[in-house]
């Protein structure tokens, strides 16, 4: 069944439809897996609109974590930024105030830190791996727009934003972030082998070198804003259907510093078949992949896909 946005019974809340998007993108098995068997990945995609609180935004990851543990996924995805959120953010056009660039500062974290491992917590609570974005603080004291990939084991992989929205596209992430070493990663985890890409690599199509370099799912962490909805519309999907993989973006929607994000966080098939979207509303969809994994592995260390160019993870295991 394909879905392009939440179906929602008269008068239902958006946290009530969670739900009911469940049962209208999957049918979600829920029972256990007998020890080595393997299950159908399911995956979860959330819509969400950040605030620059970091207390407020691990609440509500917190929440849908609980919300996709529940409906069965074994991968919840948040968007771009979404763990502080750039009050600065937005076209060529705003140039950041001190005050904004302050922010992005003070409140970038080291990885792993306070609140990757708070989540690392949560997520052997309850079984689930989780993917999010956040600004980093490296070691060099530069600041990264990265996407985290964590699980019950810990970190798996913090990949920093190759290619950022600067002036080529009309943007100003360049003024708060610095630009990572390599173009997109490869992860091979136990729920597969996992491309990361960040928004607007999408629009360089990071999909099928991944895909070349192993990748069985493509991960993106959006902030994609509303005046470009029909690039993203077409880049979600090109990605997936060129690299023939399961593609699940996760954007962020309404105001996003000076910027209104669009929102459709989605899930796509290898076809580019969109088989899930949340629309222009927060919320969650969760929905079942054609990938099998065995979930008695998942405490099996993780390790690095070796690939020429593209980027190689490093792990606590």
């Amino acid at each position: 069944i394909q879905v392009n946005k939440p179906i929602m019974a008269h008068g239902t809340t958006l946290v009530n439809a969670i739900a009911l998007i469940v049962i209208v993108c999957c049918a979600v098995n829920t029972s256990e897996a007998t020890a080595g068997e393997e299950v159908p990945l399911v995956v979860a995609s959330v819509c969400m609109n950040a605030q620059t609180d970091k207390v407020v935004n691990l609440q509500t990851f917190q929440k849908y974590m609980l919300e996709a543990a529940t409906a069965g996924a074994h991968l919840v995805v948040f968007p771009e930024i979404a763990l502080q959120q750039n009050p600065g953010w937005g076209k060529v056009s705003h140039k950041p105030a001190d005050e904004e660039l302050a922010y992005v500062r003070e409140t970038a974290e080291p990885i792993p830190g306070e609140s990757t491992q708070l989540l690392i917590e949560k997520a052997q609570e309850l079984g689930i791996f989780v993917v999010f974005g956040m600004t980093e603080l490296g070691i060099d004291e530069g600041l990264y727009n990265t996407s985290v990939f964590l699980g019950p084991e810990g970190i798996l992989a913090a990949y920093r934003k190759h290619k950022l929205w600067d002036t080529t596209y009309g943007g100003n992430e360049h003024c708060s972030w610095d630009a990572g070493s390599v173009p997109g990663m490869v992860v091979d985890s136990p729920i597969g082998k996992v491309g990361l890409m960040i928004c607007i690599e999408m629009m360089y199509e990071f999909g099928p070198p991944l895909a070349e370099a192993g990748a069985e799912l493509l991960v993106t962490v959006s902030a994609w804003p509303e005046s470009g909805g029909e690039l993203y519309d077409d880049f979600t999907v090109s990605n997936a259907e060129k690299a023939s993989c399961w593609h699940i973006v996760a954007n962020q929607v309404g105001n996003v510093g000076h910027a209104v994000d669009y929102g459709h966080s989605r899930i796509i098939d290898p076809t580019g078949a969109i088989i899930a979207d949340t629309g222009s509303e927060e919320g969650m969809v969760v929905c079942e992949t054609g990938i099998l994994i065995n979930p008695s592995t998942f405490s099996t260390p993780i390790t690095a896909l070796e690939t020429a160019s593209w980027g190689k993870v490093k792990t606590t295991h």
